[in-house]
């Protein structure tokens, strides 16, 4: 009995925590709700929009795992959330470049403090212990773009998470998913990039003898970026939809001041609870940084997000991209290879001629030419 009791309590916890974090009509009938709470300052400051922008570690793993593909920095983050009625998250992430693409992991983590719990008679029965806790792993890379900006191009990520929630003992799981597209196209005016996403994906979790859906949310933005005074300066709007409420509309803008100070300002609309003004801002110092951002629910308060991240040594040298000639260069080079292992000295040079036409300093076809020639001089 008091099991039950407490889980009416629970959620109406979770009803609470989904009005601060999403505040959609309908809200709290999903399990996993504090997933839906977006962690990173930035994006938060910028109105909770994100589906097509890109820029912190963070943003990506809340909104959009596809900007991802475009870390090319080992990075470092942590964030804290200060939330309602004592309700505080915490979020940990680390980000690793690869040659194509790149890779991270993320632990996030939701308390909440003690609830009172009653038996059916309304006898006080103790204290109710409370939590959540997620982990995930995340890969993005560039599918396509032009070769001679990797920043550019058409961006795939996804991320595979666990999470967990516990009441009283009793604990419910879920195996969910994150996805997301992002392009983004560099014009002599500015960058637009246009990005969708669909995340926690997957099956529902179960408390007590009840299941509830899992706790979706689905994403499609646009962003762009201009000088204005020398310094960048964004704007982002996203359509939010979830499972269980109606489409919400995030917009935002960002000015970077000398790059290295951020101001921020964001509006989140369609919402009954927590909705309206979103503030914020970012001190960059050299590879560390700083994040903060201001939401405002009404006669439940102020919610208060702290981030910081630290972006190691120079930038890693990732995804390699070629130009056409540079492909072609290749291709020729790998079937001289082949020649050459079927003893076609002479049609290999032919080839590798070719190739170095196309790619004069491409080494592979130069050092395979070397032997080539070796070979004609020296059959045996």
């Amino acid at each position: 009995m008091k099991n039950n009791l407490a889980l009416k309590l629970f959620s109406a916890c979770c009803a609470l925590l989904c009005a601060a974090g999403s505040a959609a009509a309908g809200a709290g009938t999903s399990g996993g709700e504090f997933l839906r709470i977006v962690q990173s300052p930035r994006a938060v400051g910028m109105g909770e929009s994100g589906a097509g922008g890109y820029g912190d570690l963070l943003g990506a793993l809340a909104i959009n795992p596809a900007a991802l593909g475009r870390t090319a920095y080992k990075e470092a983050a942590f964030t804290y959330n200060s939330w309602l009625e004592g309700i505080n998250s915490q979020q940990a992430a680390y980000a690793q470049p690869l040659r194509y693409g790149a890779a991270a992991v993320s632990v996030l983590a939701l308390s909440v403090p003690g609830i009172d719990g009653y038996d059916n008679s309304g006898a006080a029965a103790g204290g109710v212990e409370a939590g959540s806790l997620a982990a995930g792993l995340s890969y993005a890379a560039r599918l396509a773009g032009p070769w001679q900006d990797r920043l550019s191009g058409l961006f795939a990520g996804i991320t595979l998470k666990y999470a967990r929630e516990e009441l009283d003992g009793v604990s419910a799981a879920a195996a969910l998913a994150d996805a997301g597209l992002l392009w983004i196209k560099r014009r002599p005016a500015g960058t637009l990039a246009l990005g969708v996403s669909a995340q926690s994906v997957g099956q529902g979790f179960k408390f007590d003898s009840e299941t509830g859906p899992a706790p979706s949310v689905f994403r499609a933005g646009a962003s762009y970026i201009m000088l204005a005074a020398g310094d960048p300066i964004t704007f982002s709007a996203d359509v939010r939809q979830q499972k269980d409420a109606g489409a919400v509309l995030c917009a935002g803008a960002e000015y970077q001041v000398w790059r290295a100070v951020s101001v921020r300002a964001g509006y989140v609309s369609g919402e009954d609870l927590g909705g309206g003004l979103r503030l914020g801002g970012g001190l960059v110092m050299k590879l560390l940084q700083f994040d903060y951002s201001l939401s405002s629910y009404g006669k439940f308060g102020p919610a208060h997000r702290f981030a910081l991240s630290y972006k190691f040594d120079r930038p890693v040298a990732v995804t390699r991209h070629l130009s056409v000639e540079q492909e072609e260069a290749v291709r020729k080079t790998e079937q001289a290879r082949g020649l050459l292992k079927e003893k076609r000295y002479y049609e290999a040079v032919l080839l590798l001629n070719e190739a170095l036409t196309a790619d004069p300093g491409y080494k592979d076809a130069l050092e395979l030419m070397r032997r080539a020639r070796l070979k004609l001089e020296d059959p045996g």
